[in-house]
C-alpha cells in the first residue's frame, strides 16, 4: 500500500535522488546533479501550492514510510478547469503497480477535492512504459507533438495523454 504526503524539505535528499538518477532522468524534463541544485525544484514545489497552481506529494509506503517517488499537478487553471500531471519513481520501485496507485488518488482529489475537468500529461514518445500506465488509468492519446522540445542536445516529441472528469465523455 501507499499514502501521498505532501513533499516538505526535509524530502530534499530523496528528491535529489530521484531527480539524479539516470533512469528517473532519461526520460523526466528537469535533473539536478547536486543536493544544492535540487533547492530549486523544493522552491518551486512550495511557491506553485502557495500561489495555488499546483501539488505535489511525496509517494511513500504504507508498510515502513520508504520513499518511492513523487506525483502532483501543475499548471491548474481555475478558469478553464484543467491541470496537468507528472509523476515519477525510484527503479527499484518500477513494475508494481505504484504509480496507478498514486495516480488514482490525484485524479480523485483533483477532480472531486479542486472540481477540474480535465488532467492533461505529457509523455516522451520514448517512454511508452509511462503511456501504459496512463491508458490503464484511462487516459486517452490526443496526439503527438512532434519535435517540440530540446533535450541533451536533440528534439523529443512528446505524447499528450488526458482524462475528462468521471461521468463525462
Amino acid at each position: 500500500m501507499i499514502a501521498l504526503h505532501p513533499i516538505t524539505p526535509a524530502d530534499i535528499t530523496h528528491i535529489h535522488r530521484g531527480l539524479s538518477h539516470p533512469e528517473v532522468i532519461r526520460h523526466y524534463a528537469v535533473r539536478f546533479m547536486t543536493l544544492e541544485a535540487t533547492q530549486e525544484q523544493m522552491d518551486w514545489y512550495a511557491t506553485i501550492e502557495r500561489e495555488g497552481t499546483g501539488k505535489w506529494w511525496a509517494i511513500r509506503s504504507t508498510a515502513d514510510d520508504t520513499f518511492l517517488g513523487a506525483i502532483g499537478i501543475n499548471h491548474i487553471h481555475p478558469e478553464h478547469q484543467r491541470c496537468e500531471l507528472g509523476y515519477w519513481l525510484l527503479p527499484e520501485h518500477w513494475g508494481k503497480g505504484i504509480i496507478s496507485k498514486a495516480i488514482g488518488q490525484v485524479l480523485h482529489h483533483a477532480f472531486h477535492t479542486l472540481g477540474l475537468h480535465r488532467v492533461v500529461a505529457e509523455v516522451e514518445t520514448e517512454n511508452p512504459a509511462s503511456a501504459r500506465v496512463l491508458v490503464k488509468n484511462g487516459f486517452r492519446h490526443e496526439g503527438t507533438l512532434h519535435e517540440c522540445e530540446r533535450k541533451d542536445g536533440r528534439w523529443i516529441s512528446l505524447d499528450v495523454y488526458a482524462k475528462l472528469a468521471p461521468g463525462r465523455p
